[in-house]
């Protein structure tokens, strides 16, 4: 390959990536600019962390006897499993938006008229979406790590290896419930039937379906059992049961969390490029 070719096949990859950049700055733009949504995903993630840490720490002040400190390992499992349904709600009010948004706006088919690929607008909704809700889960963990190495007491301590892994948990389980809302927003084109479904599967079908021991290996199709398998030790919450969990295996969970993700996001990238503008 001559030297002309190559400065030729960069020049075009230049304004591909510069148009790739700004499609994504254009749907960050356009989920930030909803106040009350990022309101309330602030309030589900770095305000119920903050909230819940400061009333387990008056508990303990008030009287230390009955109510341990409000930090440690334990209460650091406590903040996994708030923080990851919690982070569950906001993340699919965030995929719904981004999935939906267009559509309900009335502005999909003016996106469509320019000539855009109507995939890399899609695409970009994925980055796009994860910008604002990464940043707040990432907060929310680092506030509940420090509070349970802070406020251990006689608790004891959290390992940094636990608080990376969970925090990296924390991300993962978001992230994928995420890319769920964001596909079947974009397939159904509804944001309200989008966010109903879906939580009620994660908030209430699922947890259902988890304790069913009739449904046996069935279970082990759940997202919330593959991703309790890989949950760092020690994070998982007594309020959580588990019964799937130590019955699989890690490609297995790693198959059905890809599948989760995937399998939505297909459906999602599919109806956008085929829908009527």
């Amino acid at each position: 390959m001559s030297v002309t070719t190559i400065g030729r096949a960069s020049a075009v990859a230049r304004p591909r990536a510069r148009t790739t950049w700004r499609l994504v700055s254009a749907e960050f733009l356009k989920v930030r600019k909803r106040r009350g949504l990022v309101a309330l995903a602030v309030l589900l993630t770095v305000g119920a962390v903050v909230m819940a840490g400061a009333v387990l720490a008056v508990l303990h002040a008030a009287d230390p006897a009955k109510y341990g400190p409000a930090g440690g390992l334990g209460n650091l499992g406590n903040a996994t499993y708030l923080l990851s349904t919690l982070g569950t709600v906001t993340a699919v009010l965030v995929g719904a938006t981004m999935g939906a948004g267009d559509l309900q706006a009335g502005v999909f088919r003016d996106l469509v008229a320019t000539g855009r690929s109507r995939l890399a607008l899609f695409a970009a909704r994925i980055p796009g979406g994860l910008a604002l809700l990464w940043p707040l889960v990432t907060v929310s963990w680092v506030v509940a790590a420090a509070g349970s190495v802070l406020l251990a007491g006689s608790h004891p301590h959290p390992g940094l290896a636990v608080m990376v892994q969970g925090g990296a948990w924390v991300l993962l389980a978001t992230t994928v419930v995420y890319l769920i809302a964001l596909g079947l927003a974009s397939l159904a084109g509804s944001r309200s039937a989008t966010v109903g479904i879906v939580l009620a599967w994660q908030v209430a079908v699922t947890p259902l379906a988890l304790g069913a021991a009739k449904l046996g290996v069935l279970r082990e199709g759940l997202l919330t059992a593959a991703l309790d398998r890989v949950i760092p030790a020690g994070l998982l919450p007594g309020a959580r049961p588990d019964p799937v969990g130590p019955t699989m295996s890690l490609a297995v969970a790693a198959v059905v969390i890809a599948a989760w993700a995937i399998i939505p996001l297909a459906a999602g990238a599919w109806r956008t490029k085929t829908r009527d503008a």
